[in-house]
């Protein structure tokens, strides 16, 4: 039994993090959209109802799959530190919010890149649905209403914030109407104008000028000089399937190394959910993150070739240096040369075989917790995913892009998609699409059975995060093997909340979406 139906159908499917994203996914591959067209409108709706998560001031990654070249291509809409930095301001530590703590917003720039390069209404189109949310409000769930009250001091301490998430001087709560006239607004003006409103306009005029107000750093000449990046991805054979993901700044290339990790080993002869296979799953992780932290860096100010974690002799390496037992501390592999976080993910396929898997993420709870006076444009938080090591590969610099915790997954066979899926959910995001690779692969769990079963989440040493849904005897084994177990909730959000669609042969899609948040999956 499954939490809720999988959905299926054959002509077009989305699956996002709100319901009202889907609505809009699918209402624009009924007039003719493709996956492109349905995946920036999806997105553009979860930027206004999902402001714990995303915004138009935050970043974006896909993955994009056309049916017609047969090929993928990586996206990388994230944005730069601003070249002004001044990195004395954080001798002290990141300041837990404001404008200081944000990069170049990307999200935009990414949204007119996908529709130029294969959407076929227009961005105007796409972002039809998201102003109409914006400038009439729409109801809030459970779920906003929760992250308002939990941060109701920030949103309070700046005035834009407090002036959408709280009128009259209270939490807005479930039920209750939020409308964001100022980001309609802004929104129209990128229908209008394209991208170029944003980082080259008037409305890039009123966020240079209001984020220089608040003590930001960012000016016109860092959002003028914004790009979308585009790449060829990283990929590893699996079980007679090629796993796409992201390339560098994106930490794809640990889902990606977990993977090639795995592939020597038989995972399918152990039980789903048992022991064994858990144990050695944890502790691939713990490789391919130690690798992550000792290697991973924006390969314009670094020296840093994520291809090289993906080497054979250097992931049979690896492979071997498997323990039998819980490891306390992990080494990086030496190469041959030289929190829930507040994200959200979806995945659309259409008609004609195109696919889009696609991450956005503000990276912490409402960002930078600021709103830029009179853009509605709230802020990420993305500069505190920087080290204030100096040694660190992804240490902060001015000009220099954070690594990424986003990434997307698409998985295909011979060369047509075979799986899109992703989860948001920080350090959790390539341990859960880990554990959904290897349910849907090795396994052959359906998506929303892969979607539902419970999960594991790591972070350092010997403790294991596993939820309450594990059997007894499976965690009792897990100490046994020196894991240190803790329980979390039945259905933990800090593991994240995945999206998936599989493809037949057959042509029929199935789609699922994650109970441990608020997604939806929908297809005709």
């Amino acid at each position: 039994m499954t939490t809720r139906p999988t959905i299926r159908a054959t002509s077009g499917l989305v699956a996002s993090g709100h319901h009202l994203a889907t609505l809009a996914g699918i209402e624009s591959l009924l007039e003719g959209g493709s996956a492109i067209d349905a995946a920036v409108a999806a997105a553009a709706v979860c930027a206004v109802v999902l402001p714990h998560r995303t915004s138009i001031g935050g970043d974006l990654f896909a993955l994009v799959y056309d049916a017609r070249t047969r090929r993928v291509m990586a996206y990388n809409g994230s944005g730069a530190a601003s070249r002004g930095l001044d990195l004395q301001a954080f001798a002290g530590g990141f300041p837990s919010g404001g404008a200081r703590t944000a990069t170049v917003p990307g999200v935009v720039a990414a949204w007119s890149d996908l529709m130029a390069d294969g959407g076929r209404l227009g961005l105007d189109r796409a972002l039809r649905s998201a102003i109409r949310y914006a400038a009439h409000g729409f109801a809030v769930s459970e779920v906003l209403a929760g992250e308002i009250a939990a941060h109701s001091a920030g949103l309070a301490a700046d005035p834009g914030c407090a002036s959408a998430f709280r009128p009259r001087d209270r939490d807005l709560g479930v039920g209750e109407i939020l409308v964001q006239p100022e980001l309609a607004a802004a929104l129209r003006e990128i229908a209008a104008d394209g991208a170029m409103a944003f980082y080259r306009g008037s409305l890039a005029e009123r966020l240079a000028d209001g984020i220089a107000r608040l003590g930001g750093d960012i000016d016109r000449e860092d959002l003028a000089v914004h790009a979308t990046e585009r790449r060829e991805p990283l990929s590893v054979a699996y079980r007679g399937l090629r796993v796409f993901g992201q390339p560098p700044v994106s930490q794809g290339h640990v889902l990606l190394e977990e993977l090639a990790i795995a592939s020597g080993r038989d995972f399918a002869r152990l039980e789903w959910g048992g022991a064994d296979l858990v144990h050695e799953m944890v502790e691939i992780k713990k490789l391919a993150f130690a690798d992550r932290d000792a290697y991973a860096g924006d390969p314009r100010a670094v020296a840093f070739s994520a291809e090289e974690l993906l080497d054979p002799a250097f992931v049979r390496a690896r492979r071997a240096a498997l323990p039998g037992r819980a490891s306390e501390h992990v080494n990086a592999g030496a190469l041959a040369a030289a929190t829930p976080a507040d994200t959200t993910y979806l995945a659309v396929v259409d008609a004609d075989g195109n696919a889009v898997s696609l991450i956005e993420s503000v990276f912490s709870a409402f960002g930078a917790v600021t709103i830029v006076p009179d853009t509605g444009v709230l802020l990420n938080s993305r500069l505190t995913g920087f080290s204030l090591d100096p040694a660190s590969p992804n240490a902060l610099a001015p000009g220099k892009r954070p690594v990424h915790t986003l990434n997307a997954a698409m998985a295909l066979d011979a060369e047509r998609p075979r799986f899109v899926f992703g989860t948001p959910g920080r350090q959790a995001q390539v341990q859960t699409n880990f554990q959904l690779a290897v349910a849907l692969i090795d396994h052959g769990l359906g998506v929303q059975e892969a979607i539902d079963q419970p999960r594991w989440y790591h972070e350092q040493g010997r403790e294991l995060q596993m939820e309450a849904r594990y059997p007894e005897q499976v965690r009792r084994a897990l100490v046994e093997r020196g894991h240190d177990v803790r329980l979390l909730a039945e259905w933990a959000e800090v593991t994240g909340g995945a999206q998936a669609i599989a493809l037949d042969p057959s042509g029929v899609l199935a789609g699922g979406a994650d109970p441990r948040r608020e997604g939806l999956a929908a297809g005709y």
